[in-house]
């Protein structure tokens, strides 16, 4: 069932944050790059565009795609500023 786009980047980061917790064994881990297959289709609702998304469950239910999509994502560490703090 696909979903919309939000939701999907918000599990993927949610599921990388325990990453956070090697840093007290000594491990930063900086950049995270994830390149994924991702079924997506827009949807007119409520007056509106929506992007609905999400990772495919087996290589099977992409397979009807002539060229299927991928998400390109970047997760990067950057200090806060003084400003923003």
């Amino acid at each position: 069932m696909l979903r919309e786009l939000h939701q999907v980047l918000t599990e993927l980061q949610a599921s990388v944050a325990p990453l956070a917790s090697a840093a007290q064994a000594g491990v930063r881990v900086n950049t995270l790059a994830l390149t994924l297959p991702l079924d997506m289709v827009v949807v007119l609702r409520g007056g509106g565009c929506v992007l609905l998304a999400d990772l495919p469950r087996n290589s099977a239910d992409a397979s009807w795609h002539e060229t299927p999509t991928r998400l390109h994502l970047t997760l990067d560490a950057l200090p806060i500023t003084e400003a923003e703090a």
